[in-house]
C-alpha cells in the first residue's frame, strides 16, 4: 500500500475527515444490513490513511458523513454489480470488492464488464488502477 500512497503525494487531493472507529463500525453494520458484506481488511487499512479521497474525477469512498465520499450513500444510490461493494469510480470505470469471489474488480461503468481483477492482498494495484485515468 505504501507505493500507492506515495504516488498520491504532490497531487491535489480532497480527503474525508479522519477515520474514527465508531464511523467504521457504523459503516460496516450498514453495509451488512444492505445485504452486502464487511469491507475487506486491506481497504480498511487504506481508510486509516485516507478516509475517502477525490481528485480529478476519481473518487474512493470512506466511512464519512454527508458528502460525495460516503460509502453508504454511494452504495445505495449508484448502480453496481450483484455481490459487490462499490468502493470508488473514475470517468469510465468503477472499483468494487466482490465479496463472493473475494476479489477487487475494475468494472466498466456502462455494461459492468470486468476489466481487471485483483486478490484482496493486491488492494494497492486495484487502487492504483482506478487512479490511472
Amino acid at each position: 500500500m505504501k507505493k500507492f500512497l506515495n504516488s498520491l503525494k504532490g497531487r491535489k487531493l480532497f480527503k474525508g475527515e479522519k477515520l474514527d472507529s465508531e464511523s467504521l463500525i457504523v459503516a460496516q453494520k450498514l453495509l451488512v444490513n444492505m445485504h452486502l458484506d464487511f469491507l475487506p481488511h486491506s481497504y480498511v487499512e487504506f481508510l486509516k490513511k485516507y478516509n475517502g479521497l477525490k481528485t480529478d474525477g476519481v473518487y474512493l469512498f470512506g466511512a464519512t458523513v454527508d458528502d460525495d465520499l460516503d460509502i453508504i450513500d454511494q452504495n445505495e444510490q449508484m448502480r453496481r454489480p450483484k455481490n459487490c461493494i462499490l468502493l470508488g469510480y473514475n470517468d469510465f470505470d468503477i472499483l468494487v470488492f466482490n465479496f463472493k469471489k473475494h476479489l477487487y474488480q475494475i468494472i466498466d461503468r456502462e455494461d459492468f464488464t470486468v476489466i481487471d481483477e485483483y486478490k484482496e492482498s493486491e488492494a494497492e494495484y486495484a487502487l492504483s488502477q482506478i487512479f490511472s485515468v
